[in-house]
């Protein structure tokens, strides 16, 4: 267990750092949580936050990550990221949902990589 977290951490780190130096992303939040659960990274891209999950994989083929961002995984994320609007007050912002898969030093970024749907509140 201790080596996964620590994989997630490293992955996340360096999604991180992409996401800043490469992309010109302002970093706003790591691992923010909440009841709904867990968003990796929160960031800004210009006006549109950006909630990203990412996955790190140290076996398996590339892009095997992606596929853990299953239908329940982005319910959980969509819930959290409204929440996290709501406690900002900014809910009339843009927002895009990333994945980022790190895989071998390798950083496979899929930009709005899942739209969220259903009904979020009661």
């Amino acid at each position: 267990m201790k080596e996964t977290y620590e994989t997630g951490l490293h992955g996340e780190a360096a999604a991180k750092e992409y996401l800043v130096r490469e992309k010109k992303m302002v970093f706003l939040e790591q691992r923010y949580r909440s009841k709904a659960g867990e968003i990796d990274l929160i960031l800004l891209d210009g006006n549109t936050v950006v909630f990203c999950e990412v996955k790190t994989r140290n076996t398996g083929s590339r892009g095997n990550g992606l596929s853990a961002v299953n239908r329940a995984k982005q319910t959980r994320i969509t819930k959290a990221a409204v929440i996290y609007l709501m406690q900002k007050k900014w809910m009339n912002r843009t927002v895009r949902f990333d994945i980022i898969e790190v895989y071998e030093e390798e950083i496979l970024h899929i930009p709005n990589a899942f739209q969220p749907y259903g009904r979020f509140y009661h």
